[in-house]
């Protein structure tokens, strides 16, 4: 009973005082009607067909109404200001109060409202800014139109306009290219060939949007039945390999301000400049969960997208402990440089890493500084013992601290300068 009321009261659309008032018009409807007063019947008719007036004068204008949303970007880094402008176009009645509710997940600042003009036909740009905050994909919308009379008898709300999804992924900082530099785009610094392979060895492959109509291998098209263009190309390519901690037991702070955040942001910033340098990359967690693996040979910049894209969505982890499986998984893969980004991980944890990548010719290690975005008060995050930095440092292994203070760029230079 309580819904199907609930129900009613939401199409009709009257408030409060629109039903105090029809509710008092059919009392004096009815009193009058008993004690044969006539006057009473009258001005009862009246006020309950006030409500009922105002429910049938605003009934809403979704039909005369154009609505659009236009956003200065759809893909932003975390930190960066989102302008939103609503575009409303159409013929207002007159005697109503309008307001635009324009929907948002919390990350984009909940619920955004504005008063219309309602008189007449008019043009409204409203718009807002925002700053987005947490990675991930949130969403925009859908509008509501809020119709209200002159005497706040009737409240509808009407749904009218689409979605938009804004992506917010890790920021991306600069960084000196020392250790990744020198590699012509497509090559890697550390190309390797398949030995016993000539110079103008031809690896025939599948066409792929943006390669070159000049390489297309026609004799290998007629003999498979697709496009298939000269790769030339070696099989074996070096790529830099990126081990990222997301296990919520060694991070501390909430999103966006965490050390989970410094860390993707370091991972992103170190993964554009891999690309840029003509380095495949390859992105893993310690859960030994793959997160990107890409080549710039596809394009620099479309992979640098799917890069960010991959970042902003990896779940945060609740292993306990790194995967036993990725010591395998990055000797097999780290056949140029490692960089492990961990955060509080705890002695036991970090005598399970200090053999990852073997087989890289150079292993650099960035520790996350995670007991500085704990809040006042949280329990501190463990760090690394003296025991475990030797540990890693009789492996051979690079190290640097990041600092909230300090930033990316900062402690990637400690990282890669000169020892």
């Amino acid at each position: 009973m309580a819904t199907t009321a609930r129900a009613l009261r939401s199409r009709v659309g009257l408030t409060g005082r629109g039903w105090t008032f029809l509710a008092c018009g059919a009392a004096l409807v009815g009193l009058g009607l008993v004690r044969g007063l006539a006057p009473a019947v009258q001005f009862g008719a009246l006020v309950g067909l006030l409500p009922v007036a105002a429910a049938v004068l605003t009934r809403g204008p979704r039909s005369s109404l154009e609505l659009a949303r236009l956003l200065s970007a759809r893909e932003l880094a975390s930190g960066s200001m989102l302008k939103v402008t609503v575009s409303v176009r159409g013929r207002f009645p007159r005697g109503r109060s309008l307001l635009l509710e324009d929907l948002a997940d919390p990350e984009l600042g909940g619920a955004h409202r504005f008063a219309l003009n309602a008189s007449g036909h008019a043009i409204s740009r409203p718009h807002y800014r925002v700053r987005v905050g947490a990675r991930g994909v949130h969403r925009l919308g859908p509008m509501r139109i809020h119709v209200v009379d002159r005497y706040g008898m009737v409240h509808r709300v009407r749904s009218i306009g689409g979605r938009d999804e804004i992506l917010v992924s890790p920021a991306v900082v600069p960084l000196d290219p020392v250790v990744l530099g020198g590699a012509s785009v497509g090559s890697g610094s550390g190309h390797l060939g398949a030995l016993g392979a000539a110079t103008d060895d031809v690896i025939p492959r599948e066409y792929r949007p943006g390669d070159e109509v000049r390489r297309i291998d026609w004799k290998a098209s007629a003999r498979t039945g697709g496009l298939m263009v000269r790769s030339e190309e070696s099989p074996w390519r070096s790529a830099v390999t990126i081990v990222l901690d997301m296990r919520d037991t060694d991070h501390r702070g909430h999103e966006p301000a965490s050390s989970i955040d410094a860390a993707l942001s370091l991972v992103a910033s170190v993964g554009c400049l891999a690309l840029q340098s003509g380095w495949d990359l390859t992105v893993r967690t310690t859960d030994d969960v793959p997160v990107f693996a890409g080549s710039p040979v596809t394009g620099v910049e479309q992979e640098e997208r799917a890069l960010l894209r991959a970042l902003a969505t990896v779940p945060v982890s609740h292993a306990a402990v790194p995967s036993t499986t990725l010591r395998y998984s990055t000797d097999r893969e780290a056949s140029g440089p490692l960089l492990l980004v961990i955060g509080a991980v705890p002695p036991p944890s970090a005598r399970l890493l200090v053999g990852i990548g073997a087989h890289s010719p150079l292993r650099m290690l960035m520790s996350i500084a995670a007991e500085q975005w704990a809040p006042a008060g949280a329990q501190p995050a463990p760090g690394f013992t003296d025991e475990t930095l030797a540990h890693f440092r009789g492996a051979g292994w690079r190290m640097s601290r990041m600092e909230r203070d300090t930033g990316v760029a900062a402690a990637w230079a400690a990282l890669t300068g000169p020892r």
